[in-house]
């Protein structure tokens, strides 16, 4: 007779010696990220699931963050936890399924930063035209190094170059480029290059550290980010405030000393015409009012001033003997109107009007009998026809 205890240890035991390690695709789902750092999760697809746990030490290594709905491929091996007898997957490694796992980690990582504002163009700060202090974070023995201080020599030779050592390959990389970041960045120079050659993703996976991209927004320094070759993109990129495709294009970047002595005299040249011409026109100006304060320009002045008042005054007397005429002319025709209407007046104040209910009538339509009123200038009286 056995034991539950036995049962469930003959069990596990037969689990692990028949199936090994295996691998497993399936959606994850119901994921449970405990506090002591182990993972509780169920695997499963259209038709089944199966419990799994992939514990800290082996999470821990993940470089692409894990969440429900995500399809992995898993490489375990099956197991049976004894005290409960639950069958389940052990995970030992985990990838995204059809997707590189460097791939995923990428655009979850860009996602997430872009969603918080981290490559705004508006956060960017504008690179220094003329540098003085330079940084450059690189490791001290690369060729990218040489290859920048051999171009900085050839163009711009103006500016102090500051070499900030640091690990550009490997776990203990990114540390070390925020160390050497933030000594770059409190060192007052004008401008911080960010450096490294070219290679393979994994060797430029440093640069896509979460930590290091928060440095660089957070820094004060205008950074340039050259990292790898052209067509190599990390984090580091869309967070500085300029990329350049390679660590020797980014040198390129400061102003040519030739080219910068050829816009000095470009620039001396404009300015002197631009001052000769000033000096020109205020002569001209001079020359003008010297004429025009002229003794002989100020007596034709003041002649043609006085010419102008005899003018206006001519006019003004002009206007107001206009204006009596014709007030004259009003006030005559006014006492005219008013003499007509006296002899009308007195001829007419004996003359009498006849109305009968109002209305005007004439003598001849009258009829004995008949009650009128009879209407002169003064007076009003009533009458009956008799």
């Amino acid at each position: 007779m056995l034991s539950v205890s036995t049962l469930n240890e003959q069990a596990k035991n037969l689990l692990e010696a028949h199936f090994g390690y295996v691998q497993v695709v399936g959606e994850i789902s119901r994921l449970t990220k405990h506090g002591s750092g182990h993972w509780y999760f169920t695997l499963k697809d259209e038709n089944a699931s199966i419990s799994a746990v992939m514990y800290k030490t082996n999470n821990a290594r993940l470089k692409f963050e894990v969440k429900d709905g995500l399809k992995v491929v898993i490489h375990g091996k099956i197991s049976l936890y004894s005290p409960s007898g639950s069958y389940q997957l052990i995970a030992n490694a985990m990838q995204p399924d059809g997707e590189g796992e460097l791939e995923l980690a990428f655009k979850q990582l860009k996602a997430r930063l872009e969603s918080e504002g981290l490559f705004d163009i508006s956060r960017k700060k504008p690179l220094p035209k003329l540098p003085q202090k330079i940084a450059l974070i690189t490791s001290a023995t690369s060729a990218a190094l040489q290859d920048m201080l051999r171009i900085f020599n050839e163009r711009y030779n103006l500016a102090k170059i500051f070499i900030f050592d640091a690990l550009t390959q490997g776990e203990n990389a990114p540390a070390s480029l925020i160390r050497a970041l933030k000594k770059a960045d409190n060192y007052g120079v004008d401008m911080i290059i960010l450096a490294r050659g070219g290679g393979s993703r994994e060797d430029l996976w440093c640069f896509n550290d979460e930590s290091l991209v928060r440095a660089i927004f957070d820094a004060k320094t205008p950074i340039i980010s050259a990292i790898g070759h052209e067509i190599d993109y990390v984090i580091s990129d869309f967070v500085a405030d300029f990329r350049a495709p390679t660590p020797t294009a980014a040198a390129t970047l400061v102003p040519e000393i030739l080219g910068l002595m050829q816009y000095l005299d470009n620039t001396g040249d404009t300015l002197n015409n631009a001052i000769n011409a000033k000096i020109t026109n205020a002569q001209n100006r001079l020359n003008l009012l010297s004429a025009k304060f002229s003794p002989n320009a100020i007596t034709a002045k003041i002649e043609l001033k006085i010419s102008e008042l005899n003018s206006k005054k001519f006019m003004l007397k002009t206007a107001i003997l206009n204006k009596i005429n014709r007030l004259e002319a009003r006030l005559n025709t006014a006492k005219n109107s008013l003499e007509t209407a006296k002899i009308f007046y007195e001829n007419t104040k004996t003359l009498i009007e006849i109305r009968q209910n109002g209305t005007k009538i004439a003598l001849s339509e009258l009829k004995i009998g008949d009650e009128v009123e009879l209407i002169s200038q003064t007076t009003t009286k009533r009458a009956k026809i008799l």
